[in-house]
């Protein structure tokens, strides 16, 4: 009975927890999609009157001059007049570019290929950023969660192939995590390099200063199809997730170096203690100080 009892607690505990980061990822679409609407309700009618001036001032232009010069500038200044229309951006506002435009917001990437110029699109970006930043990275907790939860079950499951104890060691974690994150990387470069005719290394520094959230935007996909947009999107939370756990690992490993290192100055300096018995420390134990001398410790 009491096996059965804590069989069913452990699925519902599952469960819950399926559900809950479920629940979480639908809440980050929602957001971006609604955010996108709004974004591109904003610059899009702001491209489109701006759009509508110029063609006016290009019309009155080519008005003031005879027939034969008018031909000459047509080329030209149809070319000054699409770039001047839409000075800012590769892609204009419509709304899948205007999703990624939103997902380079809430996680900070920011490759600066986009960006709003109006008082009310740059307004609603800070109130947009001030909430999605956030959620963002609450879900994308939830999910580091539990893709450290998977590797450690592919790390114990290894262990027993091999022949190994059950008990995961935290180092061989490590390296799966980053054998994974690496996988994210190569795979990702490869499908941006067939895609955008990018040379390999291009496409390796684009994934990575994607990945780190460093998004300096000197290099930016021009695909549009709907099918890019879906994997684009899928690649860069994935490797959000696999870069920032192996991130996260060397962090906590330069940290114990940074202690280690720390303690050991600590006794060079004198200023350390070594406890000579195993166990509680007690009147009469016996302690050895950095420089060598004997004490006695008391409670």
């Amino acid at each position: 009975h009491y096996f059965i009892q804590s069989n069913l607690r452990m699925r519902c505990s599952i469960n819950g927890k399926a559900i809950a980061a479920f629940a979480t990822f639908c809440t980050v679409l929602v957001y971006l999609a609604v955010g996108a609407a709004i974004f591109q309700a904003i610059e899009e009618t702001h491209e489109r009157d701006q759009r509508s001036e110029y063609e006016k001032e290009l019309i009155e232009l080519l008005g003031n001059v005879d027939e034969e010069f008018q031909k000459e500038l047509e080329a030209p200044c149809h070319m000054v007049e699409v770039l001047q229309a839409s000075p800012n951006m590769t892609n204009s506002w419509t709304f899948a570019p205007t999703v990624i435009f939103c997902l380079t917001v809430v996680t900070t990437i920011g490759y600066g290929y986009m960006y709003p110029v109006t008082d009310e699109g740059r307004g609603f970006c800070i109130f947009f950023a001030l909430i999605g930043i956030p959620l963002f990275m609450a879900c994308l907790a939830v999910y580091a969660q539990h893709t450290a939860n998977f590797i450690r079950w592919v790390c114990k499951k290894l262990r027993k192939l091999f022949g190994g104890k059950d008990e995961v060691n935290e180092k061989v974690q490590q390296v799966v995590t980053l054998l994974f994150c690496l996988i994210v990387i190569i795979t990702f470069s490869g499908y941006l390099s067939y895609k955008e005719g990018w040379n390999y290394f291009d496409s390796i520094y684009f994934t990575f200063i994607s990945f780190t959230t460093i998004g300096f935007g000197d290099l930016y996909p021009q695909s549009e199809d709907t099918l890019f947009y879906f994997l684009f999107v899928f690649f860069i939370v994935l490797g959000l997730i696999s870069l920032g756990t192996v991130i996260e690992a060397q962090t906590s490993n330069f940290s114990k170096f940074l202690n280690f290192i720390s303690n050991t100055c600590e006794c060079m300096c004198g200023k350390c203690v070594t406890v000579e018995k195993e166990g509680m420390i007690e009147d009469g134990d016996v302690l050895r100080n950095g420089n060598g001398n004997v004490e006695e410790a008391r409670a």
